[in-house]
C-alpha cells in the first residue's frame, strides 16, 4: 500500500527524498507545481510561486484526482493507488484536508497534516478518514493553541507542538527544529 506525501511550497527537495527513503515503503510525492524539478531561494518566492500556480485550490483538485486515480504521476500509468495513508505538510496539509471529505478518501488508514494552516478556514468539514492534525506552536497569521482547541471541540485529533514554528519540519525553512522533525520521523515510520 502507497502513502502519499503532499510538499509544503518548497515542492519534492532533498528533504522530501529523504523522508520517502526513511519510510521505507511505496511513496507518492505530490508537489503544487506543475514542474517537481522548482527550486527556491526563499520562502517567500516559494510562496509566491505557489500562488501563482493556483494555491491551495488548484492544489486539493491535483491532491484529489490522485486519490480518485485520475491523474497519473511521474508518467505512471493512470490506475487507482491502494493508498494507505498521506502525509501533509504546511500547503500540502491544508490540500489534504480539503481533499479528505471525497469518497476516495476513505481508503486512507489515515492523514497526518502537519501545519495546514488554511485548514483553519474550512473548519465544517468532516474528512471520511481519521486525520491527525499536528499545529505549530508559534504561527504568524492565527492562534494555533486556539484552532486546535476548536479542533478538538469538534472532535478532531489535533495536537499543538511545543516551542516551534511553522515549517519545523522542513530543513529550509527558517523555523525547523531537528528535535521535533526528529520526534515525528520516527512516528511516521513506525506508522508506515
Amino acid at each position: 500500500m502507497t502513502v502519499l506525501i503532499a510538499t509544503d511550497v518548497f515542492g519534492a527537495t532533498p528533504a522530501v527524498a529523504s523522508l520517502v527513503r526513511s519510510l521505507a515503503g511505496p511513496c507518492v510525492v505530490v508537489s503544487p507545481f506543475d514542474d517537481p524539478a522548482h527550486y527556491f531561494q526563499s520562502e517567500q518566492k516559494a510562496h509566491h510561486a505557489f500562488l501563482a500556480q493556483g494555491g491551495v485550490a488548484r492544489y486539493s483538485a491535483k491532491v484529489s484526482a490522485l486519490l480518485q486515480g485520475k491523474e497519473s504521476h511521474a508518467g505512471e500509468a493512470r490506475s487507482p493507488q491502494p493508498w494507505k495513508m498521506a502525509i501533509g505538510f504546511s500547503v500540502g496539509a491544508s490540500a489534504l484536508w480539503l481533499s479528505s471529505v471525497i469518497p476516495e478518501a476513505a481508503q486512507l488508514q489515515s492523514a497526518i497534516l502537519f501545519y495546514g494552516s488554511r485548514i483553519r478556514d474550512h473548519l465544517d468539514l468532516q474528512p471520511a478518514c481519521p486525520v491527525r492534525l499536528i499545529f505549530a506552536e508559534k504561527e504568524v497569521a492565527f492562534d494555533a493553541a486556539l484552532l486546535t482547541s476548536e479542533l478538538r471541540q469538534r472532535g478532531h485529533q489535533a495536537e499543538l507542538v511545543r516551542h516551534t514554528g511553522h515549517g519545523f519540519m522542513n530543513p529550509y525553512c527558517a523555523r525547523f527544529n531537528v528535535k521535533a522533525q526528529s520526534l515525528y520521523l520516527a512516528q511516521l515510520a513506525a506508522l508506515v
